[in-house]
């Protein structure tokens, strides 16, 4: 990824910005389940817009993130965007980490073949547009007009890999690239290489082929994880890391997931002990204050650590709360101004 678009990144924190804006089933028991009393304790909300999008897939560990569209073409077209501090509250780094990474995808995107295709079709109110990296496939979360779609992919010289009633998906025979639409999705991928297992045809029809009802979504075929989404923010910025397993494995806390090789890189070392953390970051509005959330989650109250969780999140806030219900322990920050424009 290019030093603009780290700056860019960067300038999330600072003035000039209206917003803060990577198969099969998974079990559908994994063994984090809580007891009853803690149940009743959990927090039950709505889940966020994009999560009929989320596929299965046979790996223990899952992540996502998400960003709405407008706040991505603010970073992309603030041509003034300059370096600022790099965050070290990890509240703020992971969110904007995702929005590098979503930055990197949408100019992935600018230099397709397909981008006309994705332009002419696209029918989503403003404002409404998600996009979301999940699954090693990013997505546009909207309402697309696939007949157009199929038509205008096709002359641009995409061929079909496969299609369900609802979904096609695409291969482009002068590159790498997978694209695969629906009326609420225009996803895409790319090849990995030779060495990677990654199959981008099979990864984008799994988020294809759920967002059209064919798929069970990761949500419904997970009740924690269902939990987890309806437990925290989803508006601005949001990320997620989940396990199935009654922790996190530790060489999933030590990959990065996706970064940017140069600086900043996703952190997630302060939720040792956990099996599922949901971050989410958004400017208030006022004074370009922000907020900030994370709902972490145990398969015990006795592997809560909140003095872990205090030592990374939330250092650098005006104020910050961290409230244990049970296994939970759910996290809000906020930022003044002064913390916005460093």
């Amino acid at each position: 990824m290019t030093d603009l678009h780290r700056r860019k990144a960067l300038s999330l924190l600072g003035g000039g910005m209206a917003l803060l804006a990577g198969c099969s089933e998974s079990s559908d028991g994994n063994g984090n389940g809580t007891d009853d009393d803690d149940d009743g304790d959990q927090p039950v909300g709505d889940l966020p817009s994009y999560a009929s999008v989320l596929p299965t897939n046979d790996r223990s560990a899952y992540f996502y993130g998400a960003i709405g569209v407008s706040t991505m073409n603010t970073l992309l077209n603030d041509e003034g965007a300059e370096a600022g501090q790099e965050p070290t509250d990890l509240l703020v780094a992971n969110p904007v980490v995702v929005a590098l990474l979503c930055s990197f995808g949408i100019q992935q995107l600018s230099t397709s073949a397909g981008r006309d295709a994705y332009l002419g079709n696209n029918e989503t109110a403003d404002g409404e547009e998600q996009f979301v990296y999940a699954d090693g496939v990013y997505a546009l979360v909207g309402s697309y007009d696939r007949d157009g779609l199929a038509t205008d992919l096709e002359s641009a010289g995409y061929t079909v890999e496969s299609e369900g009633d609802a979904y096609v998906v695409y291969s482009d025979g002068e590159s790498d690239e997978i694209i695969g639409v629906s009326g609420d999705v225009y996803a895409y991928s790319y090849s990995r290489g030779s060495e990677s297992d990654f199959d981008p045809v099979a990864a984008v029809e799994r988020t294809v082929a759920t967002a059209a009802g064919d798929r069970e979504p990761k949500h419904e075929a997970d009740e924690e994880f269902d939990r987890l989404l309806r437990a925290g923010e989803n508006g601005g910025i949001a990320c997620c890391l989940y396990t199935d397993s009654d922790e996190f494995a530790s060489e999933t806390l030590a990959d990065d997931q996706a970064s940017d090789n140069d600086s900043l890189q996703f952190e997630f070392g302060s939720f040792e002990g956990s099996y599922g953390v949901h971050q989410q970051l958004a400017v208030t509005g006022v004074d370009s204050a922000a907020t900030a959330n994370a709902v972490v989650t145990y398969s015990s109250e006795d592997r809560v650590d909140q003095e872990r969780l205090k030592s990374a999140l939330g250092t650098e806030a005006e104020t910050v709360d961290f409230v244990t219900t049970g296994s939970t322990v759910e996290i809000d920050a906020e930022y003044g101004a002064e913390f916005a424009t460093e």
